[in-house]
């Protein structure tokens, strides 16, 4: 018995090595794909990630060139990280038929699907230096670029809708609008403007576009970003309405 005790406790060092004790734990969501250079950084120590591996509020995932990885959570929402982002799970809770889900992007892509609640108080936030985007049940993109010199969030409404908040430097919220299926809002700590908008805005002035920084986001969308970029530098006014505004992506795993 002894004998087979110590064998017992030799294995599970052996795994504790070669897997960290984290990614067994029970966790509310976790990988379901994981493609190319994907750490996963928990109380300072940053990993590889790897399928199957637990989340937990507070890690944060980056993702290296031509990387992808792909979150499942315990609501069978999901979020895809594209190459060269960053990352952060700021809160994921359901409890007592509530949903509370925060998540944070300083700088990169993400894909997000968010399955509706039914039955309880939901929660879904997904922010950036410039924007904050809430849903209840819809499909989004959620692009943060570096244009110009400053942080610009390209977000576009694939299904359903949401609410999309300007965020000033300060910390406070300028503008809030809602988009729609096909919509795309463009949002910089100034305000938000409709992608159409902007482009004819920018248009009209002859401005030229500035570029778009973050490899893996769609042609379209840096577009739009640089777009929003020209309008900026000549002093276009962006919008301050609130409610309805005047208004191919790979996937390496299956859940």
């Amino acid at each position: 018995m002894k004998r087979f005790r110590n064998r017992l406790i030799a294995i599970l060092l052996v795994l504790e090595f070669i897997f960290p004790a984290w990614s067994f734990s029970a966790s509310p969501g976790h990988f379901s794909a994981v493609m190319g250079d994907v750490k996963i950084t928990r109380a300072g120590k940053t990993t590889p990630a790897q399928v199957k591996m637990g989340v937990e509020s507070g890690d944060i995932i980056k993702t290296g060139a031509g990387a992808e990885a792909k979150l499942l959570f315990q609501d069978e929402s999901t979020i895809t990280i594209a190459q060269n982002t960053t990352f952060r799970i700021d809160e994921f809770v359901i409890k007592d038929q509530t949903r509370k889900a925060s998540f944070f992007t300083s700088l990169g892509k993400i894909v997000v699907d968010v399955k509706k609640f039914i039955g309880g108080e939901s929660s879904f936030i997904v922010r950036s230096p410039t924007a904050v985007a809430g849903v209840r049940g819809t499909g989004f993109e959620f692009v943060v670029s570096e244009v110009a010199g400053q942080i610009v969030t390209t977000v576009t409404c694939t299904a359903g809708s949401l609410t999309v908040s300007a965020v000033a430097v300060t910390g406070e919220i300028i503008s809030t609008m809602v988009i729609t299926a096909g919509q795309t809002a463009i949002i910089s700590s100034s305000g938000i403007t409709l992608a159409a908008a902007a482009a004819t805005a920018a248009q009209a002035a002859g401005a030229a576009a500035g570029t778009a920084a973050v490899a893996g986001v769609q042609v379209g969308t840096i577009a739009a970003a640089a777009v929003v970029a020209a309008a900026v530098a000549v002093g276009i006014a962006t919008s301050t309405s609130s409610g309805p505004g005047a208004s191919a992506h790979h996937t390496t795993g299956q859940h």
